[in-house]
C-alpha cells in the first residue's frame, strides 16, 4: 500500500503547515503529514517551512531570530503558525502518522524527546536534506526512522552524484527511507534499486494522478502532495 503524505498539510486548500492544513489533509485520507520544524529565538520548535518570515510580513526576520510570539502574530491565510507540540497532541488524537523534516541542526534531541514524550515513534519519519541532522537524531533517539530527503536545484557534481545513486548517502547517516525529487533525473530507474536494496521510498511534491500513478508502478511506497485528496483517488485506480 502506497502512503498518501500530506505536504504541509493538504496546502492546495489550507494554510500550509498549519492546524486546518493538517486537520483537512486527515479527512480527505490522508495517511501521514509532512511538515518543518525549526527553533524560535525562544527555544520552542515551531512548525515553518521560510527561513525567513519575508511571504508572510514582507520582512526578511530570520525565523531563529523571531520568538513563538512573533511568528504567532503572522498571518498565514488566515491561521496562525502551530507548534510541534501542538501539532504531535493533535497527531495523538487522529493517529495520524507524520513526516517531521528538520529544516536546521542542532534540534534533533529537542524533537526526539517531544515524540518519545508523546509516544510518537512508531508513527513518525523524521526526514532532512541536512545528513548532520539526521546523524544528531540518530545519536539523540536511534530507534526513529531517518529519511534522506534529496532535491534538483544544484550542479554541483558530488550533490549530482549522490542524487543520481543514493546508496552510500542513505548508509552513511542509517536512513530506512529515501525521500527524492520527482523532477530528479532518471528517478523511475533509481527507485527499483533503491526499494531492492531494502529502503522506502517516499517521492515529493507530486500532485499530478499520472505521475502519481508512474511512480507507484515503479515501486514508490509514499507520495508527498500538496492534494491528498487528489493522491488518495489516483492510488485507489492503481492498487
Amino acid at each position: 500500500m502506497t502512503l498518501v503524505i500530506a505536504h504541509r498539510g493538504a496546502s492546495a486548500y489550507a494554510p500550509e503547515n498549519t492546524i486546518a492544513a493538517f486537520a483537512l489533509a486527515h479527512r480527505q485520507g490522508a495517511d501521514m503529514i509532512e511538515l518543518d520544524v525549526q527553533p524560535t529565538a525562544d527555544g520552542v520548535l515551531a512548525i515553518f517551512h521560510d527561513d525567513t518570515t519575508e511571504r508572510w510580513d514582507g520582512r526578511p526576520r530570520p525565523v531563529g531570530q523571531c520568538t513563538l510570539v512573533d511568528l504567532q502574530a503572522l498571518d498565514i491565510g488566515g491561521e496562525r503558525v502551530t507548534t510541534l507540540e501542538e501539532t504531535l497532541v493533535f497527531a495523538r488524537e487522529t493517529g495520524i502518522a507524520l513526516n517531521v523534516e528538520l529544516k536546521t541542526t542542532g534540534v534533533a534531541a529537542r524533537c526526539a524527546a517531544l515524540l518519545r514524550q508523546y509516544d510518537m515513534i512508531e508513527q513518525t519519519v523524521v526526514s532532512s536534506f541536512l545528513p548532520t541532522a539526521l546523524r544528531e537524531l540518530a545519536v539523540a533517539d536511534p530507534a526513529l526512522r531517518r529519511g534522506y530527503l534529496m532535491g534538483t536545484n544544484s550542479y554541483r557534481p558530488d550533490i549530482r552524484t549522490r542524487e543520481l545513486w543514493p546508496f552510500f548517502a542513505l548508509t552513511s547517516v542509517g536512513a530506512c527511507t529515501w525521500h527524492p525529487s520527482h523532477e530528479l533525473p532518471a528517478v523511475m530507474r533509481i527507485i527499483p534499486l533503491v526499494r531492492r536494496a531494502g529502503y522506502a521510498v517516499n517521492v515529493w511534491t507530486v500532485d499530478d494522478p499520472a505521475q502519481m500513478r508512474r511512480l507507484v508502478a515503479a515501486g514508490a511506497t509514499g507520495i508527498i502532495t500538496n492534494k491528498p485528496d487528489v493522491a488518495r483517488h489516483a492510488l485507489r485506480d492503481s492498487q
